[in-house]
């Protein structure tokens, strides 16, 4: 008993460690992650900003009807947003995870989309979890996409919904170093 009064203090002390805001980030040749600031991102999951330099993104379609997108060599800027929720502890299929991408050209310096226009920059929303009938991939037809670029930043503001399928997210803003 004695053992568990000391323990208490040294779990309180744990707890209140003070977190640091900001982004932690990761960089490739062509490609930089960006991980989220925790005040933008739902508490119960991690959020990440991928920047794929020299890509394209690339819409397809399977047998069934079901798209899926598809990033290749290319001369564009891929940017993808995800969330990703790790599901309890012993299940096989219990992660839920959203992706959110799209493409930019190399040259868009501003960039303001909204509705049916987000099609030109294929904005694709996806849905990786085990909810029959939800998940999978779908093309944006509702929300904006505010965009401007200079010199070797990138601020991003987009907000995004699909009808009938539930999400947990519905909006980013991010500032990114390219």
């Amino acid at each position: 008993m004695k053992a568990f009064y000391f323990l208490i203090p040294l779990i309180m002390i744990n707890a209140c460690k003070s977190t640091t805001g900001g982004a932690e980030t990761t960089k490739t040749d062509s490609k930089e992650t960006m991980a989220i600031t925790e005040s933008v991102c739902p508490d119960a999951g991690a959020c990440n900003v991928k920047v794929m330099k020299n890509s394209s993104l690339t819409i397809k379609e399977d047998e069934t009807g079901q798209l899926y997108p598809v990033i290749t060599p290319g001369e564009n800027i891929v940017v993808e947003y995800s969330y990703m929720e790790k599901g309890p502890e012993g299940t096989a299929d219990g992660d839920y995870s959203e992706t959110v991408q799209f493409e930019i050209k190399n040259s868009d310096a501003d960039l303001a989309l909204k509705d049916g226009t987000l099609q030109t920059v294929n904005f694709l929303f996806g849905k990786q979890c085990f909810c029959r009938g939800e998940a999978g991939f779908y093309k944006v037809e509702n929300g904006a996409l505010q965009l401007s670029k200079k010199g070797d930043q990138l601020t991003v503001d987009a907000s995004y919904v699909v009808d009938g399928i539930s999400q947990k997210t519905n909006h980013f803003s991010k500032n990114i170093s390219l």
